[in-house]
């Protein structure tokens, strides 16, 4: 299992177990008593997330518990009132656990949008059941905060949400291609812009000795010349 979820589905687990026990104690002094309220649907529902999370925290095909129990969660405050903050927790909660657990590996771009979707559907949903008198308005007021919201993260960190979106490559392993020390360092300082002169210049050798040993490493790669090279580092992540 993916460790990072490990530590999360304890906590959580522990938080659930934590709330349950409280929201006894409130029951209780609401006179409706401590053994009666241990078995309210509210109650039982606490519990079985409970074990939920401490199960998904030992058994690593079930580390999709974790978000799946929060993105279920927050459709429930939020259809009792759209503005609700702990709708939008839950949410929160389960897009980074979603994260954690590698879901946006691959198909990056539509499965973010697919998430807001999620979101903005929740919302309109809970308009319908409430039937409120103004349904436009209920369901236009928290999309467009949500829209607005997502723009002004979109202004603030564009470069850092860019890379986030973007497919990660596939690495590629010098060390694993054959590629000596010398020669990897020659590789990677190209990788970075650097002319065969400049490379010279920084480690004190001669501009042929620079060229000769790159020759050799774009035989083991495969390509040609530091444009083939260029190539493939754009298509792999080129790492020692």
């Amino acid at each position: 299992m993916n460790k990072q979820l490990r530590l999360p589905g304890i906590v959580f687990g522990c938080v659930f177990l934590v709330g349950y026990l409280l929201n006894a104690i409130i029951i209780d002094d609401n006179k409706v008593g401590f053994i009666q309220g241990l078995y309210t649907p509210t109650q039982l529902s606490l519990i079985v997330a409970a074990g939920l999370f401490f199960l998904s925290a030992s058994k690593s095909p079930l580390r999709w518990i974790q978000p799946a129990i929060f993105l279920l969660l927050a459709p429930i405050p939020i259809i009792q009132q759209p503005e609700n903050i702990y709708g939008l927790g839950f949410y929160i909660m389960g897009i980074l656990l979603t994260e954690r657990a590698g879901f946006f590996l691959k198909h990056r771009a539509i499965k973010i949008f697919v998430m807001i979707g999620y979101l903005l559907m929740i919302e309109i949903v809970a308009v319908i059941v409430l039937n409120t008198k103004n349904p436009i308005q209920d369901v236009l007021a928290p999309t467009f905060y949500i829209i607005a919201f997502g723009l002004f993260l979109w202004v603030l960190y564009r470069n850092q949400l860019v890379v986030i979106m973007r497919e990660p490559r596939p690495k590629l392993s010098l060390t694993e291609k054959g590629i000596s020390p010398a020669e990897r360092t020659f590789v990677l300082e190209t990788l970075k812009g650097k002319s065969q002169k400049e490379i010279a210049v920084d480690f004190d050798l001669s501009e042929s000795t620079i060229r000769n040993t790159l020759a050799r490493s774009y035989k083991k790669l495969g390509v040609e010349d530091r444009v083939g090279l260029a190539v493939l580092g754009e298509r792999f992540e080129v790492v020692e």
